[in-house]
C-alpha cells in the first residue's frame, strides 16, 4: 500500500512538473508574440519608465522619426520633443501615473537634421505593469504629419478656388 501511494505521488508530481513546463512555454510564446506585435505594428509606439526614460521604441517610429531604438533607449522622452510640447506631455505622463486617463496629447518630435520634416504625433498613454513588476507607460501614436500636410493642401485649394471664382465672376 505504501509503495502504491508513493508511486501515485511521484506520478502526480511528474504530471505537475510537465504542466508547469507547458505553462512556462505558453507564457514565453505569449511574450514573444507581444514583442513581435510591438515592433511590427503600423503605428508609432514607445514605452517609458517612471523616470520618463525610453525603455522601447518600435520599428515604425524609427521609420517615421529617423531615430533608431539603440540611440534613444535610456534617454528622456522630454529631450526628444520640441520645447513647446514638453509641458503638455509631462502633464499627460504625470496624470497617467496618477491613475487617471489624460486622453490624447499632441507632441512634435525634434528634428534630427535641418532638412528633415517635423514629426507631429497624437499620443494615447496607457499605464502598464511590465516585466519584473516594473510600471511603464506605453504611448501609442498616430502620425499627424501627413494630416497636417493635407490640411495645408486643402487650404491652398480652397484659396485657389476662391480666387478663381472671383476672377470668373469679375474679369
Amino acid at each position: 500500500v505504501v509503495q502504491a501511494s508513493v508511486l501515485v505521488i511521484v506520478r502526480n508530481w511528474e504530471g505537475l512538473a510537465e504542466l508547469q513546463m507547458a505553462l512556462e512555454r505558453k507564457v514565453e510564446t505569449s511574450k514573444e508574440d507581444r514583442r513581435r506585435l510591438f515592433h511590427c505594428a503600423n503605428a508609432p509606439i514607445f514605452v517609458i519608465t517612471q523616470e520618463c526614460t525610453i525603455a522601447a521604441w518600435n520599428e515604425h517610429l524609427e521609420k517615421v522619426s529617423g531615430i533608431r531604438e539603440e540611440d534613444v533607449v535610456g534617454k528622456s522622452i522630454l529631450d526628444l520633443v520640441e520645447p513647446g510640447s514638453r509641458s503638455g506631455l509631462k502633464t499627460a505622463i504625470d496624470s497617467c501615473w496618477g491613475g487617471s486617463s489624460s486622453g490624447a496629447v499632441e507632441v512634435m518630435l525634434q528634428r534630427q537634421s535641418p532638412d528633415q520634416q517635423p514629426v507631429q504625433m497624437l499620443l494615447a498613454l496607457v499605464e502598464q505593469l511590465g516585466t519584473d513588476s516594473m510600471k511603464t507607460i506605453t504611448a501609442i501614436g498616430q502620425d499627424l504629419t501627413e494630416v497636417a500636410a493635407m490640411k495645408a493642401v486643402n487650404e491652398r485649394k480652397a484659396r485657389f478656388t476662391a480666387v478663381l471664382g472671383h476672377e470668373l465672376r469679375s474679369p
